[in-house]
């Protein structure tokens, strides 16, 4: 992933706008202020400073003394900067300012130097330009839709709303940038009379520098700016019932168990449209099965196990034997209008892969069966040619097909695309499956790992290290990524390496705390893809806050015992957000149940 360091975080590049040139008129001498000037290219780029003086505004000469080196700065279109070498040196002043009698006016100029102690200006390159507008002054961040719950008092966690002064002048536009850690720069515009913007789309619990560019044109090609830093809150999370135990839990669906999932439907699937479908395993059903949602609502879903999905066919010798988790993704029409279900199994030689198998009854998704059956069942309904046969998507190592170098095994997966554009996934270019692998000798010591692989057009690639080693978030497990418009995403996983909280002697999933990472495909690569380096650090990971139905924080233990979750915006729009998962508090069955996202 690009990186840049803390400094350039706190005065990024374009925050770092070089000091303006002036020239001033003291006691019958001009004096040039140069306090910022770029000299060379690349590797061999240094800044200096210095001060020139001219009694007729025709020549300059260096005054002693007041040449130093300055550490370097993004370079700007204002910078000033001294080109050629020995003999033929060039001075250029893209924009300087000249204040006299009170009245400052703004010019561009060349100058010619032979030695680099006096300069001759060309008389045919100075013009007058307009002034560049007052920079803006009183920045405040301040976080929006502030809410109390129990303890808690927060706003949202992707809102920050920037205010300030207006200058005296008003300016063409303001620009507004603001800049993470990850290098990742959302912007914003704002018109001539505005003394506040909101800022949308920002990342949950990052910090943030903001900057206000007040500019003298439509492209901002002169300005001067304020910068101002806050930090966005992290999201809430609120379980639905009442209590502040499991007991009091509002249930979905009756028979949820684990190995849950949800897919939203849009308005042009039918008997499905506007709805949510679990793709989940109920009590006492080894597989998966459905469970639908009535249009428009979110919270209730009616089990349809006894007539819908998947079932383990567990015969011996059976290609496909055990199948746990899974996910049912809509395709678009070029697809086949229809429901692909990806889900793992583990085979007859005890290796787990990934499989799919697609939906005969379009975008009802709830059978995938071409005989009279409405489940498969049986080793035959499996098997190539049968009316379930299973399509080999993620192998492992040795396969005779789509095998993958040093997986062992390849589990629990999420396949995200651009869910806001389109409900369907169109089979588009670069989006991305996470995976679960174990610990993998000379790669990754930690028990739980995901892989990345990357959809071609036509196969799941997974990527792979020079090194050999597939690419691996460490230290993670049931990932869930969710698309947040263009190339940006955010994921979502459990931390199996922070144990605070199991309850000793229980043999149910315990994941860890519950975490948040984000990806901007803009940070390396094509832009519109989003690559394995895109994403931020595993270590730059925020916590999230799960409360129960009455307001009070789940502790260490109840948190970890959540498993099993798919975070998603039911209607298509991230002011609403879901969590489904799967909890239990270490001794009940794991059952499933729904929380919401209070601050989006």
């Amino acid at each position: 992933m690009k990186q840049i360091p803390l400094a350039a975080l706190l005065l990024p590049a374009w925050v770092l706008a070089q000091p303006i040139p002036t020239l001033s008129l003291t006691g019958g001498r001009y004096a040039l202020e140069l306090p910022y000037l770029d000299l060379g290219s690349g590797s061999a780029r240094t800044a200096w400073k210095a001060r020139l003086q001219s009694g007729d505004l025709a020549v300059f000469e260096v005054e002693a003394g007041s040449v130093a080196q300055q550490a370097l700065q993004g370079s700007g279109s204002s910078a000033a900067r001294l080109e050629g070498g020995p003999g033929a040196y060039r001075l250029q002043l893209p924009y300087l300012e000249f204040t006299l009698d009170g009245q400052t006016r703004a010019f561009r100029a060349t100058l010619q130097s032979p030695d680099l102690a006096r300069f001759q200006v060309e008389a045919a390159s100075v013009a007058e330009l307009g002034l560049y507008p007052a920079a803006p002054s009183g920045l405040q961040l301040s976080e929006q839709g502030m809410q109390t719950v129990g303890a808690q008092r927060f706003g949202s966690s992707t809102q920050l709303l920037l205010s300030w002064q207006a200058p005296g002048a008003l300016p063409a536009q303001y620009a507004i940038e603001a800049l993470d850690a990850s290098g990742s720069v959302l912007r914003f515009q704002a018109g001539a009379v505005a003394t506040q913007a909101l800022l949308s789309g920002l990342k949950a619990a990052t910090a943030y520098q903001v900057t206000l560019r007040a500019c003298a044109d439509a492209a901002c090609s002169r300005s001067r700016s304020a910068s101002a830093s806050a930090s966005t809150p992290t999201e809430f999370w609120q379980l639905q019932g009442s209590g502040n135990t499991v007991a009091g839990l509002l249930q979905p669906v009756s028979d949820g168990n684990a190995r849950l999932s949800a897919t939203r439907f849009g308005p042009e699937a039918g008997v499905s449209a506007n709805t949510v479908q679990f793709y989940y395993g109920p009590r006492g059903f080894s597989g998966l099965a459905v469970a639908s949602s009535a249009a428009g609502s979110y919270q209730s879903f009616t089990s349809l196990a006894a007539s819908s999905g998947v079932r383990s066919p567990g015969s011996a010798g059976n290609p496909i034997q055990s199948i746990m988790t899974g996910q049912g993704v809509p395709l678009g029409g070029a697809l086949g209008a229809k429901v692909r279900l990806f889900f793992e199994s583990n085979d007859a030689d005890g290796r787990t892969r990934i499989y799919s198998v697609d939906s005969v009854d379009g975008y009802a998704g709830r059978d995938f069966h071409s005989g009279a059956a409405t489940q498969c069942s049986s080793p035959a309904d499996y098997a190539a040619g049968g009316p379930c046969a299973a399509t080999l998507v993620i192998g492992v190592e040795g396969d005779g097909a789509l095998a993958n170098p040093k997986l062992r095994a390849a589990r629990q997966h999420k396949l995200a695309w651009p869910t806001q554009d389109d409900w369907r996934w169109r089979g588009e270019a670069g989006s991305f499956m996470v995976f679960t692998v174990d610990a993998l000798s000379g790669c990754s010591t930690a028990s739980h790992n995901h892989g990345y692989a990357v959809w071609d057009g036509s196969r799941f690639q997974v990527q792979y290290e020079a090194a050999g080693c597939p690419k691996l978030f460490k230290s993670m497990q049931a990932a869930v990524p969710m698309h947040l418009g263009g190339a940006r995403y955010k994921l979502y996983f459990g931390d199996p390496s922070v144990s605070t909280g199991r309850l000793q002697g229980s043999g149910l999933p315990f994941v860890g705390p519950k975490k948040l990472l984000y990806a901007d495909g803009a940070l390396s690569g094509a832009a519109g893809t989003v690559e394995f380096e895109d994403w931020e650090p595993i270590a730059q990971a925020r916590g999230l806050v799960f409360l129960w139905p009455n307001g009070e924080p789940l502790d260490d233990r109840a948190e970890g015992y959540i498993d099993d979750f798919h975070f998603l915006a039911p209607a298509g729009n991230l002011a609403q957000q879901l969590g489904y998962l799967s909890i239990t508090d270490g001794v009940v069955v794991p059952f499933a149940a729904l929380a919401v996202l209070l601050n989006p």
